[in-house]
């Protein structure tokens, strides 16, 4: 059963450990796990006592939300040490990483100049280009949603590395279309589900599956890329990149 998700509006700003194990319903010991994970942030120490606040609240509403959606502690944890590697992008978006991170939600809301900041070489100048792509969609007059920051910040570290505009477009264009493909496949499944199925457990299969579908679909792409690049391990990757990138080794 899926853990019940906090809601952290008109929470108090300092709770105790116990306070905010009531508040979201879980064990002690469950945010003694998140936080030896990293999932959680250490409490603000008061004295001896540590002391959790909103922002803790929020985190563990993502975390109930995302194993909800069928992902797991590890994958969660990749999702928000992918956001606290990426924080300079929260920055410009002028999101927490906990934000950038959605479930439900169209995705991250940029401006014309929000974007113009994270990939000077594409906006304004290729702005269209990057529309097409699907990484960045339009919404009202100079605003603008991003389904996926991940992908724009994929685009900015290539871009900002060297890599010449058109190839990066190609990438994301690349990644748009399998996605679409996936998503019309997956769709086509639910669209027609077999005439004896129990509907909650169909319905379950909506609403889980999103989660799994794009926990796995990234997952299969990472173990497909390793495989292109011959990696035996993950000790073997800074070897093997280095190789493929003729950089020697330091």
């Amino acid at each position: 059963m899926a853990e019940p998700a906090p809601s952290p509006s008109h929470e108090p700003a300092r709770l105790t450990v116990d306070d905010l194990a009531r508040r979201v319903g879980l064990p002690v010991r469950t945010l003694r796990e998140y936080q030896t994970m990293g999932l959680l942030p250490p409490p603000a120490k008061h004295g001896r006592i540590g002391i959790y606040g909103p922002s803790h609240l929020r985190r563990l509403t993502l975390i109930a939300r995302l194993k909800d959606r069928g992902y797991s502690l590890a994958a969660i944890r990749d999702l928000l040490g992918a956001w606290r590697d990426g924080a300079d992008l929260g920055e410009v978006l002028g999101l927490a990483a906990d934000e950038l991170i959605h479930v439900d939600e169209p995705g991250a809301p940029a401006t014309t100049a929000q974007l113009a900041r994270v990939l000077p070489d594409l906006v304004p100048e290729r702005l269209d280009d990057l529309l097409a792509t699907g990484v960045v969609e339009p919404g009202r007059p100079g605003r603008y949603c991003v389904p996926s920051p991940s992908l724009l910040l994929l685009a900015a570290d290539a871009l900002a590395a060297g890599y010449d505009a058109d190839r990066v477009l190609a990438l994301l264009a690349t990644i748009r279309d399998a996605s679409a493909r996936i998503a019309a496949a997956a769709t086509a499944i639910l669209a027609a589900p077999p005439p004896d199925a129990d509907p909650d457990r169909l319905l379950a299969l909506a609403n889980r599956g999103r989660g799994l579908l794009g926990q796995g679909t990234g997952r299969l792409t990472l173990h497909a890329l390793g495989t292109r690049l011959g990696v035996t391990d993950e000790s073997s990757v800074p070897d093997t990149l280095r190789e493929l990138l003729g950089v020697e080794g330091r």
